[in-house]
């Protein structure tokens, strides 16, 4: 599993926006008071790769994806994103939805998305949903930093 601290965001990850969320709210029920992005990750970079970090159980469904994938756009270009979903036990259809046109705009931009630290049931759904065969996916964030270092395969 990751050995990263998983915190409640201080800015919105899509719009930048300071935020200042109450500790009674749980991950998933707050949302951005700028542009009402519902807070299921929180963005941290080093070296040129931006590390989303999911900060609930479940994940949340994700009907921003364009918002995400500009936000991304605008932090690095082109954008080499590490997707982590340590903690995350289940996937709704709509999130691997998103999941898959995040990974075609970061394709058609020339970047690379890759998901990392999935507990077994989400590797699961996943192989079983044929996407590992679209998606890059890592045991661990540091594998996915390596693969990043690697030329992306054909």
């Amino acid at each position: 599993m990751s050995r990263v601290a998983r915190s409640w965001p201080t800015e919105c990850p899509v719009c930048g926006n300071p935020l200042s969320i109450g500790p009674l709210q749980l991950p998933g029920d707050a949302a951005c008071p700028k542009c009402a992005h519902v807070l299921w990750f929180n963005v941290r970079s080093d070296a040129g790769i931006l590390f989303a970090d999911v900060i609930s159980g479940k994940i949340a469904i994700n009907q921003d994806i364009v918002r995400v994938s500009q936000a991304f756009l605008s932090r690095s270009n082109p954008p080499r994103v590490v997707l982590n979903l340590a903690g995350v036990q289940l996937v709704s259809s709509s999130f691997i939805a998103g999941l898959i046109a995040l990974n075609r705009r970061m394709r058609d931009a020339q970047g690379r998305l890759i998901v990392c630290e999935l507990t077994p049931v989400v590797r699961e759904t996943l192989a079983g949903a044929k996407l590992d065969r679209i998606l890059h996916m890592e045991e661990t964030e540091s594998d996915a930093v390596a693969a990043l270092s690697s030329p992306a395969p054909e």
